[in-house]
């Protein structure tokens, strides 16, 4: 547990000697955790990779774009107009139009 603490952090043994119990087992698990996800990751991108090539013997490439992730910006917009239909703000200058109307009257 403590070589796998170490190696994953690039955290020296002796460090990681040094903290809790409680906190070598957080450790312990978030690099586990962290280990899954990469191979997980890996995982998806090789079955995307054969996706791809099988798309483009037999489709002709037609459905690259559905196969290969969003660029970096189409996937910001994508996460800021998610976040804009779940926020309950009312967006605008209201305060400021009510405060011109009643200014010019």
């Amino acid at each position: 547990m403590i070589e796998t603490v170490s190696s994953h952090f690039s955290y020296t043994e002796e460090y990681v000697l040094d903290h809790s119990l409680d906190w070598v087992f957080r450790k312990y698990s978030q690099a586990h955790r962290e280990m899954w996800e990469q191979s997980t990751i890996r995982t998806q991108e090789g079955f995307k990779s054969l996706m791809l090539v099988f798309d483009s013997l037999m489709n002709k490439g037609r459905n690259f774009d559905s196969i290969l992730p969003p660029t970096y910006e189409k996937a910001m917009e994508l996460a800021s107009d998610q976040q804009e239909q779940e926020s309950e703000f009312i967006k605008g200058e209201w305060w400021l139009k009510g405060k011109s109307n009643s200014l010019t009257t």
